[in-house]
């Protein structure tokens, strides 16, 4: 049952009796909150020899001797509404005078409190103040000693245990997928999971969120708040905070240190949910422990493939631009009221909400449990518009921008001014039709714009949602092969030591990630670069036997995004001389849409979508450069200029660009949408930025552009008839410099 009690040590229970708790160092006389000592009363029955296995890092198997040792401590899955191994967190926590339940961590909400909120959020608390979150923790080898006496201490850096917060994906994560067996686990959790930080050094948490369950209904109770700050963020807060709490209480028993943590380096990773959740935990840096009140604070945050703006990301305005015609950086508002993404409220990516949504509610598999208000939500959604204006929707806007948007988080934004810095590693994507590049870019622009010299490294390529999310993006390349490297590839592997390999060739994105943990949390390796870089997109339809289509493209490194885009624009015109070239509508005939709708390629073995150019469809406008006389590689976002005629105030135009070759076949290199509402912004679409790649147009190709109104079901019908001319045209392409080449292959 929820909030079940466990034994405590007998010294432990005393000074609960006493109402004497350690703080700063002292014993101070202390009301503990009982839901709050039962938090630590858990962690404690978890981390302990009945919950916790010795691994080994290094092949998995410990049966057969121990090279790389950790601890694994394993809960288990408690049953849906709490269970004797969880860990019991708030349902809600108190909001301030000002109403703010997020900065920081508020202490556990009054029962009061849960029950309203849990008439407008539907949080489904277990009982009437706590939910439990089905919790791993991973120990390094200097924690082993205290739980095994048999084992050789080893000691704890003098500073203390850096710790790593993992954070699972949507909607059918769960702790487990970023836990490993070994660190050569496959694809992106090829070092880079629990095994691969604990037996390094860290303590790792892996956690459920609330809300995700498995076909049986086990894992994490009460509902998801899809990373709302005001609950999942306080969540993981209030979880690490409990390690700094348990110790406490063992020093005061004197016990030793289970975790001995350095509270000021802690580490937020994760990708996709886990990226969005890994944004807003940055933005909110600095707490408090729940019991003893100890100050805890972010050291380093790592984004994956993730949002910043929750609204553009699942229905996009395309009104968000990287820099203007005239080459200048622009900085999209901060202010919720004037988020690009809601002026206007843009256009539902169908097929992948849907599929998100259907994963969600799948209850013979992992799912989360949405509350009643995402599921009308969706329904809203889904019967179009008008969006502007309607009550509803604009609530909906209001909390996805406000509670679960790191880049409209202004007490973070007043903090980066004064001068706060918690280093950032960005894996930002190319190709992913979820989160495009400008999730990451906007926030990465903003801080440049605000700080120049923040601590902020940042990569792309062509992987995670609906892409190839190729294994040799991720991991190191070893030998003439190009094979992923594994333990037997580094010399000093069995002694921890990973960073001398011979035969690599190639470091992967996974490498670049732990160096920069490991400088910024662990206190080792040198100075991370905070610079960009970036590969260009291989396809089967431009894979060569030099450029394979399992392996990355070629690499380019430059100091910043500017730079790294600041090649010479190259340009498309299309201008009529007062003609028009066609006309779309949205009850038109896209025969090119179903192809390239994400969620169908998910279930092709080439993730590219190839087609030809005859016959695009009656609502398909089609436009062609001429032949290239010289090979050009696309670095960014894709600028499109339009002239329209047309009648209607409330539309949208859809846009796929093409590689084109001599033979008529053509492969989609970005896409994009923008949607007009002549009441809001009389601008309309005139100028709107593609999702963006890195790509090669070799020469004697052409480029493609396909505008459209009826690019479904990846983009939803509009419910309001329109039709829209185009007499002018023009495609602004950014490139690179070859300067900035960096290529293995070379």
């Amino acid at each position: 049952m929820a909030g079940t009690k466990r034994l405590v040590p007998m010294g432990v229970a005393l000074l609960l009796l006493l109402g004497v708790l350690p703080s700063s160092g002292r014993a101070v006389a202390q009301e503990p909150d009982p839901l709050v000592q039962d938090s630590v009363n858990a962690l404690a029955g978890l981390v302990s020899a009945d919950h916790c296995a010795q691994k080994d890092a290094a092949d998995g198997d410990a049966s057969n001797g121990i090279t790389l040792l950790y601890l694994l401590c394993d809960d288990g899955l408690p049953p849906s509404g709490g269970g004797s191994n969880g860990i019991p967190v708030p349902a809600k926590y108190a909001a301030n005078e000002a109403g703010d339940d997020w900065s920081g961590l508020p202490a556990p909400a009054s029962a009061e409190e849960v029950a309203t909120a849990d008439a407008s959020d539907d949080l489904q608390p277990d009982d009437d103040r706590r939910i439990t979150l089905d919790v791993d923790v991973s120990l390094p080898p200097s924690s082993a000693s205290v739980l095994y006496p048999d084992l050789a201490p080893v000691g704890a850096p003098a500073s203390g245990n850096p710790v790593i917060v993992f954070m699972h994906g949507c909607c059918g994560g769960n702790k487990a997928s970023w836990e490993a067996s070994s660190v050569d686990a496959s694809n992106e959790s090829w070092h880079h999971s629990n095994a691969w930080f604990a037996a390094r050094g860290y303590v790792v948490i892996n956690l459920t969120a609330r809300g995700f369950r498995n076909s049986n209904d086990e894992g994490s109770s009460g509902t998801t708040q899809l990373d709302s700050r005001r609950y999942e963020i306080n969540d993981a807060q209030y979880v690490t905070g409990l390690l700094a709490d348990l110790d406490a209480q063992r020093a005061a028993s004197d016990l030793p240190p289970l975790f001995s943590i350095n509270r000021k380096k802690i580490g937020s990773v994760g990708g996709s949910y886990g990226g969005g959740f890994s944004w807003l935990f940055l933005t909110d840096p600095t707490w408090r422990s729940p019991l003893s009140k100890f100050k805890l604070r972010l050291g380093a945050a790592v984004p994956k493939y993730g949002w910043t703006d929750l609204v553009e990301s699942l229905v996009p305005s395309g009104h968000y631009l990287d820099r203007n015609a005239t080459g200048k950086t622009v900085i999209a508002p901060t202010a919720v009221q004037k988020a690009a993404s809601r002026n206007p409220i843009g256009v539902e990516k169908q097929s992948i909400v849907s599929a998100l949504y259907a994963t969600g509610n799948m209850v013979n598999g992992n799912h989360t449990t949405f509350p009643a208000y995402m599921h009308n939500a969706f329904t809203r959604l889904n019967q179009g518009e008008p969006y502007d204006g309607d009550a509803d929707v604009e609530a909906i806007v209001d909390t996805f921008l406000k509670d679960r948007s790191a880049y409209y988080q202004s007490s973070y934004w007043r903090r980066v001014k004064a001068g706060l810095r918690v280093p950032l590693f960005v894996a930002a994507t190319w190709t992913d039709p979820l989160f495009p590049t400008m999730e990451s870019l906007r926030f990465y622009n903003k801080l440049k714009k605000v700080d120049p010299r923040y601590p902020v490294q940042m990569n792309l390529g062509d992987y995670q949602h609906f892409t190839a999310n190729k294994p040799k993006e991720w991991d190191d390349l070893c030998g003439s092969d190009h094979h992923v490297c594994t333990f037997d590839d580094y010399p000093g592997a069995a002694r921890g030591n990973f960073s001398k390999v011979p035969t690599r060739v190639r470091i992967g994105i996974n490498t670049r990630i732990n160096a920069f943990l490991d400088h910024y949390l662990l206190g080792k390796r040198p100075t991370p670069p905070h610079n960009v870089s970036a590969t260009t997109t291989i396809c089967a339809a431009n894979a060569t036997d030099t450029f394979k289509v399992d392996e990355p493209g070629i690499e380019y490194d430059a100091p910043t995004w500017r730079a790294l885009t600041g090649g010479p624009v190259q340009k498309f015109a299309w201008a009529g001389g007062g003609a028009v070239f066609g006309s779309t509508t949205n009850g038109g005939v896209d025969n090119h849409a179903d192809e390239s709708d994400p969620v169908f390629r998910q279930t092709q073995s080439d993730k590219c979508t190839t087609t030809t150019k005859s016959n695009p469809g009656l609502g398909v406008v089609q436009l062609e450069s001429k032949k290239l006389d010289q090979p050009f590689t696309m670095m960014g976002l894709p600028l499109l200029q339009l002239k329209t005629n047309t009648a209607a105030t409330d539309y949208w135009v859809g846009a796929r660009l093409y590689d084109a070759d001599a033979d008529g076949n053509m492969t989609l290199v970005t896409r994009g949408v923008c949607r007009v509402n002549t009441a809001i912004d009389e601008n309309g679409c005139s100028q709107f930025d593609l999702f963006g790649n890195a790509w090669t147009f070799p020469k004697n190709h052409t480029l493609v552009l396909e505008l459209s109104q009826s690019d479904s079901p990846f983009l939803r019908r509009d419910n309001v008839p329109s039709t829209v001319e185009y007499p002018e045209v023009e495609l602004q392409v950014p490139t690179t410099k070859e300067r900035f080449r960096h290529d293995f292959r070379d």
